[in-house]
């Protein structure tokens, strides 16, 4: 199983890891502290703990759907919400990079869908492990 991930990798697919790991952490920590922080002022107790806890938990079972699709399960609910959710905006028309002209860079939707299903188990994965780490540490 690891033996197949292994061939599947390649240094191309950092950069939408970073992108979707990063997004990830953000909207999980402001969601969490968010919520918990409506539950305190609205005179609960402190929540913390258990909303990064829960949010660690959905990464994880989101890495658990992504390593189902890379064994051939077909999800097709889920491969439409992925679509509208990731679909691909407009680009826009910006300055001159000529230090970047010869490099091709490698965006999320220009990946196949065992790449796509491999950056989110371990995208998901990681932040998951981090979350259900944050739970503990709060």
């Amino acid at each position: 199983m690891l033996k197949r991930y292994i061939q599947l990798w390649h240094h191309e697919l950092i950069r939408p890891l970073v992108h979707r790991s990063f997004t990830r952490l953000i909207w999980g920590l402001f969601l969490s502290l968010m919520l918990a922080f409506l539950v305190t002022q609205a005179g609960g107790t402190d929540l913390r703990s258990t909303f990064l806890l829960l949010y660690g938990i959905l990464c994880l079972l989101g890495a658990w759907l992504s390593h189902l699709q890379l064994d051939g399960v077909k999800l097709p609910r889920l491969d439409k919400i992925r679509t509208r959710i990731d679909r691909k905006r407009p680009k826009r028309q910006t300055g001159d990079m000529i230090d970047f002209i010869d490099e091709e860079m490698e965006e999320y939707e220009d990946l196949d869908d065992e790449e796509r299903y491999l950056v989110l188990l371990c995208a998901d994965g990681l932040c998951g492990i981090l979350f259900v780490l944050f739970s503990l540490i709060v």
